[in-house]
Parts: structure tokens; sequence; C-alpha cells
């Protein structure tokens, strides 16, 4: 196992020299999964150390499955699993702002992936329990863990298909989710890109910086049905100083269409999110990137805590970061996305995904 950070110069070449973006063939649809987990007890306002409460339902979540727009036979049995983070749904990985620039589905679509984005439960289309009792980390990774199980059976609607190979590839919160998959289910995921992560964040007021609040009172026209422990940042303004990077580094049209899509987040998810939960089991490859300027995730200049990811997967096949460069937390949003796309398919590449 090793631990390095990836040749910006070779990721560069290998990402940008494939196919121009096209718009992929995709199918929407709701997956009604029923789920059973174990949740925490939250009633001091803070988790325990073990999750003691049992949770099981039945919930609707909306799944889009894309095709590839390049056929590259190696790769038509690998699927690239997309997760969203906490206030995002599925813009962040599919952006409708110029998605030949900002829209990940489309850059990998160009290089013979087929994609599973979605929703997570309590975002967009899905269903929206409970948000402190119910929707928790807990829930959330039970319900990927079923999503995965659906894909490798052949059960995703418009994929025709089973998937052999299946890489998660998360975002803040997402990353978080698959982080914890790939602790307690190891074999379900062949590989993992984790973005705005690191098993040791920072200890920066994250709800305060962004202004977050319940969103039924933020957002009331697009919110206002929601329980008040959902919740959102509160304007353009904060949404930026929390997850975006310096100055030029962004469109201010890209963060106008973030501020007009924002979605929530479940108090319950973001109290139950912290933990560093090592994955010693895990025998796949594993990629943490993140954007410089990243608040949360990036502890010392650089991002050079991440050289210390290694740990967390001691049987893993492979364990590498990299760095973007001029990119805040949600680098899917900054003028530098095609540089993390670019930097994300030369490591697949690298590691024969």
């Amino acid at each position: 196992m090793h631990s390095r950070l990836l040749s910006l110069v070779a990721l560069a070449t290998l990402g940008h020299a494939l196919p121009a973006l096209r718009t992929p063939q995709c199918t929407d649809s709701i997956a009604s999964l029923t789920v059973s987990t174990t949740n925490f007890d939250l009633s001091s306002g803070t988790p325990p150390p073990n999750a003691t409460i049992p949770v099981s339902g039945t919930f609707d979540v909306h799944l889009r499955f894309c095709e590839p727009t390049v056929l590259v036979p190696s790769r038509a049995g690998t699927l690239q699993t997309l997760l969203h983070g906490g206030t995002y749904g599925v813009d962040y990985m599919d952006a409708g702002f110029e998605p030949e620039t900002y829209s990940y589905v489309r850059y990998a679509a160009a290089r013979g992936y087929a994609t599973l984005n979605m929703d997570r439960i309590g975002y967009g289309a899905s269903d929206h329990p409970d948000p402190m009792n119910v929707l928790q980390t807990p829930l959330d990774v039970a319900t990927l863990a079923e999503i995965i199980r659906l894909s490798r059976a052949g059960r995703i609607s418009g994929a025709h298909r089973g998937f052999d190979t299946i890489v998660g590839v998360g975002h803040s919160l997402g990353s978080v989710i698959l982080n914890s998959l790939v602790a307690a289910e190891p074999q379900l995921l062949d590989a993992v890109v984790l973005t705005g992560y690191a098993h040791k964040l920072s200890d920066i007021d994250l709800p305060a910086l962004s202004g977050m609040g319940p969103a039924n009172l933020i957002g009331p026209a697009r919110f206002g049905g929601l329980a008040s422990d959902y919740l959102s940042t509160a304007n353009a303004s904060t949404r930026a100083a929390a997850f975006y990077g310096v100055e030029g580094s962004f469109d201010p049209a890209a963060l106008a269409f973030d501020e007009a899509h924002k979605d929530t987040v479940a108090l319950g998810e973001f109290l139950t999110s912290a933990a560093p939960i090592p994955a010693p089991k895990f025998t796949g490859d594993v990629l943490t990137v993140n954007g410089e300027d990243d608040l949360v995730a990036c502890l010392e200049p650089g991002c050079a805590n991440l050289k210390n990811e290694a740990q967390y997967y001691p049987s893993a096949n492979s364990v590498d970061y990299a760095v973007i460069k001029n990119a805040g937390h949600s680098v899917n949003f900054h003028l530098a996305a095609q540089d993390l796309y670019a930097k994300i398919h030369a490591w697949l590449t690298q590691h024969g995904y």
C-alpha cells in the first residue's frame, strides 16, 4: 500500500486528452427502498459513542442513471455511483449551469463511464423523513448499500445490465457516507473517490459561517413544508464564505446558480457525520481530493494533512491524494472543476478502472 501526491502534469495530460463533452442519455426513476439500520439517540443534542436505536422504513429515492457518450469496451461493466453533500442534490454532480464545464456526469460519460446520480433521502425529489431521529448517517449508509446491491444485480431503471465494478464518488457528507460504507461492508465497492473530505476536519464553525438555519424560514417558497430540523445556508454570500475559494476562483454566475438550486441538510445527518471511521478491511483503491482553500477538510497549507489518510485504510490496494488549486470546498462549482475531473479520471485510468 502507498500514499502519494499524484503528478499534476500526468493527471492533466491523461484527463484532457479525451473526447469532448456531449449530453448523455439519462433515465430518471424513483426507487422504493426498504431499509433497516441502527441510529443514534440524539435526545441530548449530541450522539453517544454507539448507535442503539433500531430504525426501518420504506423510502422513495430519486435516481438518475446516465449512459456513457463514448464507448470504451473495458468500462462497459463499470458504474460510477455519485453522492452529493449536504445542501446539494443531483445538480452538484450534473449542474444545469454550463454543463460542458461543471457537469461531472458529462465528463465521466465522455470517458466511457456510466453514472448513477441521485437525490439522497431528504433531498430533492426523494422522501423527507424525520430529520433528527430517522435521517442520520447510518440510514444513509444502509440506503447506499441497498442501491449498490441493486446496481450489481441489474435492477437500476435504464441500465438494462448489472455492473461488476462500482466506484463511489462523493462530496463532503457524501464522502462521509462512502467512507462509512467501505468500513461497514468493504466488499460492496471496488474504489472510492472522496472530495471535500478528510478523516480529521477543521474546527471551523460551519453553521455560523454559512448562516445555516431552518430551511423553511430561509426559503419558504421551496422548503416551507419541511420540518424545522431541515437546514440550509442563509444566502449566496454566506454560502460562498463557507464553500467557495477566494474571489476570482469561481464565476459569480455559478454561485448564483448554486444558490438558486441549493437544497437542505438534516440536522440528524449533520450531528452524526463527524466521527473519523477507519476502514481496516477495505482492499480497493482510495483517492481523496480537496480544493486547496477548503476550510472544512484542509487543516494545513496545501492540504498536507491528507498524507495521513493512508492510516485509515491499512488493507487498501492504494491510497492516494491530490489537491486542486484555486478551489474551495465545493470544487464542482469552481473554475477549476475540470482540473478535479481530470485528476479523478486519470487516477481511475491509472488503477485500471
